[in-house]
């Protein structure tokens, strides 16, 4: 005999209201997980394009120092001074280093790079006289642009700025104090960073009894003509400089066939920078060969990205 069910089958009020309430749990769960996901994602995102900015600017001053014959900046200490001049660090916001002045400002300055040819004319960019030698008769003003030191810089991390005359390149307080005879003639901890018209303080041209270009003659020019090529003052050194402006790192670069010391460039090559440090390190003969450069850059709402490098300056020459 066959039994018939009149029985609905289905949720009670109660089983719904339960089953609803699962639900949205189990929603909200899934909401939470999801806007993780995203944000994780975000937080990834920011800092990847930090580590790349952090990466490009760290790679233009390594590049710059690989590829330089001289160290301008941090100068060496001066025992003469009561704070540290071979280290040179900022902080943004500003916060004073250990043992250091809030004065300072962080900066890293070198001659170009003496086999650069951008444009490819046969002539080497740093070579301003196009003698096919570079840096081989300054002036007084060292860097041909009218000012103590860099302009614009404060080259002896003093807090002041272009405070001395144009011939004094280290901004110690004397100028032309330095010629370059591989002796710290002025007793501040570096070597032929404040050098005279006659770059070598001999009184002739070139270098006293030696045929500088070799042309047959000796001492034939004036003695404010290094190279004897009959011209004077004619060859500056052409510094490429990384200093903070705010929480912006720049890159000072001469112009191509720049008319003087002042003929150059600024580009921002990094933002969000809140930590620059550069030292100098002398080994045991004095000069210094080694470069040591931290930087960090700290976007919004994310961890600091922090690199830090050592390089030896002219390596890669």
């Amino acid at each position: 005999m066959q039994i018939r069910s009149n029985r609905v089958v289905g949720f009670t009020i109660i089983e719904l209201l339960i089953s609803l309430a699962i639900a949205a749990l189990l929603l909200a769960a899934m909401t939470g997980l999801v806007s993780g996901v995203f944000e994780t994602r975000d937080d990834t995102s920011v800092r990847s394009a930090a580590t790349i900015d952090a990466r490009f600017a760290m790679q233009r001053m390594v590049t710059a120092v690989l590829g330089t014959q001289r160290l301008m900046l941090p100068l060496a200490d001066n025992p003469n001074t009561n704070w540290r001049e071979h280290v040179r660090e900022e902080t943004v916001p500003a916060t004073a280093p250990e043992g250091d002045s809030m004065l300072a400002t962080a900066v890293l300055a070198v001659t170009l790079n003496p086999t650069l040819d951008i444009d490819a004319d046969g002539v080497m960019d740093a070579d301003n006289d196009g003698d096919g030698r570079v840096d081989e008769d300054t002036s007084d003003d060292m860097s041909n642009d009218l000012e103590s030191g860099l302009a614009g810089i404060d080259d002896d991390g003093d807090g002041s700025v272009d405070e001395s005359s144009p011939d004094d390149d280290d901004e110690e307080g004397s100028a032309d104090d330095d010629p370059v005879n591989a002796v710290d003639d002025d007793a501040d901890g570096a070597i032929n960073e404040d050098v005279p018209h006659d770059m070598n303080f001999d009184g002739l041209s070139g270098i006293a009894g030696i045929d500088d270009d070799g042309d047959g003659e000796i001492d034939e020019a004036h003695q404010h003509d290094d190279d004897e090529d009959d011209l004077r003052d004619e060859d500056w050194l052409d510094a490429v400089v990384f200093f903070l402006n705010g929480s912006t790192l720049y890159e000072r670069r001469p112009n191509l066939n720049p008319a003087d010391g002042n003929d150059y460039a600024e580009y921002p090559i990094a933002d969000n920078v809140t930590h620059f440090r550069v030292e100098r390190i002398p080994d045991t003969g004095k000069r210094a060969v080694l470069v040591d450069i931290t930087l960090e850059l700290t976007l919004p709402d994310s961890e600091p990205v922090n690199l830090n490098t050592r390089v030896r300056v002219g390596g890669g020459l």
